[in-house]
């Protein structure tokens, strides 16, 4: 494409873009789905468009490797409160684009499994980190959201690695928890919680602490969903740290709780004399 052309393109997509993530009516979100989609790609897979940053493309999640060998580019479209649509790439600086493809709601043994990029595990994507280590060479930790129904979101560590050929895959065994009855350890390719729509779960890593920490998950009935039980945060912090090559479950993380947060001094007692929302 000549630059003109690029510009021309670029300007559609932000277009498209928007309306796919912000138009008030389904059908419209649809449509505009489809034709960022199909110009997407087509712009992906022009030679030299890994050095186009696509920085108007503001509703797309873009993360790179630290090396920038590839690029790993998540986005979503919402067509109604049950239904939204999880789209994804995987771009090589040398240029191979690999499109991924959700599969989420019809996989199963979503921790346990192996999945190439016909069977990803869709979601948008808020932070991607690369882990080396000795006994499974170099992997990236997805951290990523996915808005199953209107009822239950669902939070996803999934463990991007690729074949000595280059291929991109999905899962790895490298976390470890105790069993229930405290002896027998279980491996999990990646991490997967389930919770309530109305409740805000963290999931993320804590690089001070070398550790994956997260909200600890306790039943509930849903508010959303009559007679449905869901999981809520209950306050307090369970993860996943980092021993021998393997990320091994902690089940109670300290934390300093507080009565209220601290500040400073009163906000509003020093405008004393002066409207709150000004004159």
């Amino acid at each position: 494409m000549t630059g003109q052309d690029s510009a021309t393109v670029e300007n559609a997509l932000a277009f498209y873009c928007d309306v796919m993530t912000n138009a008030a009516e389904s059908r419209h979100r649809q449509s505009a789905m489809e034709k960022f989609n199909n110009l997407f790609f087509e712009a992906l897979n022009q030679k030299g468009s890994f050095g186009n940053s696509f920085d108007s493309l503001k509703w797309i999640s873009k993360k790179y490797a630290d090396d920038r060998s590839f690029r790993y580019l998540t986005w979503e479209a919402r067509i109604t409160d049950n239904d939204t649509r999880y789209f994804g790439v995987i771009q090589m600086a040398d240029g191979r684009v690999y499109e991924l493809n959700d599969n989420f709601k019809q996989a199963e043994g979503l921790a346990e499994e192996e999945y190439g990029t016909d069977s990803w595990l869709g979601g948008i994507c808020y932070h991607m980190m690369e882990v080396k280590s000795s006994a499974d060479g170099r992997y990236f930790l997805i951290f990523g959201l996915n808005r199953l129904n209107a009822a239950e979101n669902v939070k996803i560590v999934d463990v991007l690695f690729f074949s000595a050929e280059g291929v991109p895959y999905f899962g790895k065994p490298v976390f470890v928890r105790t069993h229930k009855d405290g002896k027998e350890e279980i491996t999990l390719n990646r991490l997967v919680f389930k919770y309530s729509a109305d409740a805000m779960m963290t999931v993320n890593y804590n690089p001070g602490m070398d550790m994956i920490m997260y909200d600890h998950l306790i039943p509930r009935m849903s508010r959303i969903k009559n007679n449905t039980e869901t999981l809520v945060p209950d306050g307090s912090y369970v993860g996943y740290e980092r021993k021998n090559d393997r990320w091994q479950y902690i089940d109670k993380i300290a934390t300093e709780v507080m009565d209220a947060a601290p500040r400073p001094k009163p906000v509003l007692d020093a405008r004393k004399g002066k409207k709150i929302f000004g004159n």
